[in-house]
């Protein structure tokens, strides 16, 4: 059954579309989550019962002109920002880094991973994605740990295709410059 039906189901209460919907969602919204929350998982736990929380007792405000999964994600997507702003951590920034050329595309991270200490890799990954600014490390994250497109990542943070795919060549340029350890063609 499709996510809408199974919301409009729940609306009419019955459980089970809750259920199968939290089964279908609940595990990769939880990741999200985690990562986005820099590795807590309390806080990842909590955001997640929040959210569900938010469509048992409010499931009007889906947006019916969007895709159930596109929706939800991008009311996690507020989440997280709201709990940045929270933390009062989310600062604009005044002028971009300057940056190598070096060019980098996703087969970077494909071959990175296979030829060096993934470990290692993802932790260095990890800890250069912490320090960017939210709406790049979310990109990042939704375009290539959740794997959304970039017309659904624009949707799901409210900008232009043009602004995502700008967002994704300046983190991917962060990336090449902090990760130059790890690109085989450096030994």
């Amino acid at each position: 059954m499709a996510d809408a039906d199974l919301l409009h189901h729940m609306q009419q209460g019955e459980g089970r579309a809750f259920d199968e919907l939290y089964n279908r969602y609940n595990k990769p919204l939880f990741g999200y989550f985690v990562r986005m929350l820099n590795y807590d998982k309390q806080k990842a736990e909590d955001a997640l019962h929040d959210l569900f929380l938010k469509i048992i007792e409010r499931p009007e405000l889906f947006d019916k002109s969007r895709s159930f999964r596109t929706w939800v994600y991008s009311v996690a997507y507020n989440s997280c920002k709201n709990q940045y702003k929270h933390w009062g951590i989310v600062k604009e920034a005044h002028e971009e880094i300057k940056h190598t050329e070096a060019v980098l595309d996703e087969k970077f991270f494909v071959s990175a991973a296979a030829r060096i200490d993934a470990k290692e890799f993802r932790k260095k990954l990890d800890e250069v994605l912490d320090e960017l600014p939210v709406d790049k490390k979310t990109t990042f994250i939704l375009r290539y740990t959740n794997d959304h497109s970039l017309a659904e990542i624009a949707n799901m943070m409210d900008c232009s295709e043009g602004t995502v795919k700008s967002r994704l060549h300046y983190t991917i340029k962060i990336l090449a410059d902090r990760l130059q350890l790890f690109n085989p063609l450096n030994h």
